[in-house]
């Protein structure tokens, strides 16, 4: 008798173990843990921003007034203006149950900052720059390669460069955004192989912001533009 109550015991404990139930149960812990690798560091840590290795700074650099009176104005072309524009707290596509922009080392990240820069070489790449800032910026249809300069809370007026430096001057603003393009052939950096400092900064030359992108020499360029 007590063989025959072990195994009805035995048979319950699989039945329950293995019922629809607990394996959902299981599952939803599993996709919590999963979300929350996607939102915070494993361990309690100090991140500095930005939460990865940042490009180096150019070897040479001027104060921003003088890349304003002795550099060149360049063209430029505006792509997006919002000039009513209040930046979120938080979006829709930043939820964790995304995952893919959820992080929360980079959220900080992105609401530091007001100058954001980079180029369209690749549909994924430019999916994540637009899921990381929270809006849509389309890509120009030039034959050149643009480099897409995106300002929060400024109105841009003019864009200088000297050497490695691109300084986009404008007036601070409590709200609004503005995408600009810039072609890369008006630039004359001094070094092809350093990054590139493009900086925000107001008309008296003060700086309100930087990023560091990479200089693409127009060798690179064109295979860009062969798809190679």
């Amino acid at each position: 008798m007590r063989k025959i109550l072990n195994k009805i015991l035995v048979c319950l404990m699989i039945a329950v173990f293995f019922s629809p139930s607990v394996n959902a149960s299981k599952n939803s812990v599993e996709q919590l843990e999963k979300r929350l690798k996607s939102l915070e560091p494993e361990k309690a840590v100090d991140i500095e921003d930005p939460p990865w290795k940042e490009r180096p700074f150019p070897t040479i650099q001027f104060p921003i007034s003088k890349v304003i009176s002795t550099g060149t104005q360049i063209p430029f072309q505006v792509i997006l203006d919002k000039p009513d524009y209040q930046r979120p707290a938080f979006k829709a596509d930043w939820h964790s149950s995304v995952g893919r922009w959820s992080y929360v080392p980079t959220r900080v990240h992105f609401a530091l900052h007001r100058l954001f820069t980079a180029f369209d070489l690749g549909l994924s790449g430019w999916y994540d720059f637009e899921g990381n800032l929270g809006i849509n910026v389309e890509m120009s249809q030039s034959d050149d390669l643009d480099l897409y300069i995106v300002a929060f809370q400024t109105e841009i007026t003019k864009v200088y460069t000297k050497g490695n430096q691109i300084v986009v001057v404008g007036r601070p603003k409590r709200n609004g955004v503005q995408a600009i393009t810039i072609k890369v052939h008006d630039l004359k950096p001094n070094s092809e192989k350093e990054s590139l400092l493009v900086q925000l900064a107001t008309e008296d030359g003060d700086e309100i912001d930087y990023s560091l992108n990479e200089y693409l020499p127009p060798d690179i360029r064109e295979k860009i533009r062969e798809g190679k």
